[in-house]
């Protein structure tokens, strides 16, 4: 049995150890799941968090976002993150509670609110 890391959609989130501020090492897995989706981007994609926040309010869906990248509550120190994530600072993935890549985009989208209430509507069959 071969593993290979992806963050291709169906895959299960790898497990990365990324940094809080104050140094504690967290793992991906963690900052997902607990009964709600989770969107993770970079340092370029805040349009992204706005978008589930606007998205989460419209389809009544708690949607919980991570900014990982410099200066931010998560940190990549290592790098490990941005090799495995497959998308660039400014895309984004969703994560299923389930710990499982729902969707991803490798860059930001021209309206990043419009692609991801097609993209939740879809997954939710709504």
């Amino acid at each position: 049995l071969h593993y290979a890391p992806t963050t291709w959609p169906g895959a299960r989130l790898p497990h990365v150890w990324v940094f809080e501020r104050s140094g504690r090492k967290v793992s991906t897995l963690d900052l997902c799941g607990h009964g709600e989706f989770t969107l993770l981007t970079g340092i370029g994609g805040e349009a992204w968090v706005a978008a589930a926040e606007t998205v989460g309010a419209e389809l009544g869906l708690p949607i919980r976002s991570h900014v990982i990248g410099p200066r931010r509550a998560i940190e990549d120190h290592t790098g490990d993150w941005a090799g495995a994530r497959e998308i660039r600072d400014n895309g984004c993935l969703v994560v299923r509670p389930d710990h499982h890549v729902a969707w991803r985009s490798e860059t930001l989208a021209a309206d990043p609110a419009a692609e991801l209430r097609r993209v939740l509507k879809s997954v939710l069959a709504r």
